[in-house]
């Protein structure tokens, strides 16, 4: 429905390349939250928090959105890169609108059907978990992110996707727990990826970080009953 609307909004001339006021400040939390390239484009009318859909989707077979974009906007959208949609009006809140942002890629990743359907849940909590501690490291404090702004933003669009009222608890611990995978884990790299890299780094990630729990809770004498 979001891709209708998109393709819609294209040929009617309501989304462009975007330049809002606060454009700038929220491209430099995605590129320190993100190693994926972004293209943002602004889209009148477009409702509620900003939204990211891989470049090579289909909205017509055979051509991909990353395509539409380019010949219809002359937009520079780079083959394996994120088109975030938001608002053309500015954010109520910024590191609000760049936490829910990580919320729907990270629900994108699971999406992509690496991860065992049973460990799905398990997997975005867990880098979930990750994104909402890593909200208070220096780099993005310096960047202007407010941490509780972009757990807000963050929590509000995961708790939506697991089926939590809006007014719930946080699905999110402020503890740090063993083992939690730093900014720097996350994100991984000095240049950038495209989004099959970073899924794959972040198979990784996660499948390490479980290996190394599992052989921590192996050590010691096997009991036989």
């Amino acid at each position: 429905m979001q891709v209708n609307s998109l393709i819609g909004g294209i040929w009617k001339g309501a989304c462009h390349i975007d330049s809002s006021a606060d454009g700038r400040h929220f491209n430099m939390l995605i590129r320190a939250l993100i190693p994926v390239q972004a293209s943002i484009f602004e889209m009148q009318d477009w409702a509620g928090h900003p939204v990211a859909m891989p470049d090579c989707i289909e909205p017509i077979p055979g051509i991909c959105l990353g395509d539409i974009l380019a010949e219809e906007l002359d937009a520079d959208v780079p083959f394996g890169s994120l088109v975030v949609i938001r608002k053309s009006d500015n954010f109520h809140n910024i590191s609000e609108a760049a936490g829910a942002l990580v919320g729907e890629v990270l629900i994108g990743i699971i999406g992509r059907g690496l991860f065992p359907l049973m460990d799905e849940d398990s997997v975005l909590h867990t880098l979930g978990q990750a994104y909402y501690q890593a909200a208070e490291t220096d780099e993005l404090l310096k960047l202007g992110l407010e941490p509780a702004a972009f757990r807000a933003g963050l929590n509000a669009v995961l708790a939506q996707y697991w089926g939590r009222p809006v007014d719930s608890m946080p699905v999110f611990s402020a503890e740090r727990a063993d083992g939690q995978p730093s900014l720097q884990a996350l994100t991984g790299s000095d240049r950038p990826l495209t989004l099959n890299q970073w899924t794959l780094a972040l198979k990784a990630l996660v499948e390490g970080r479980s290996a190394k729990f599992v052989r921590e809770g192996q050590m010691g004498n096997v009991k036989i009953s």
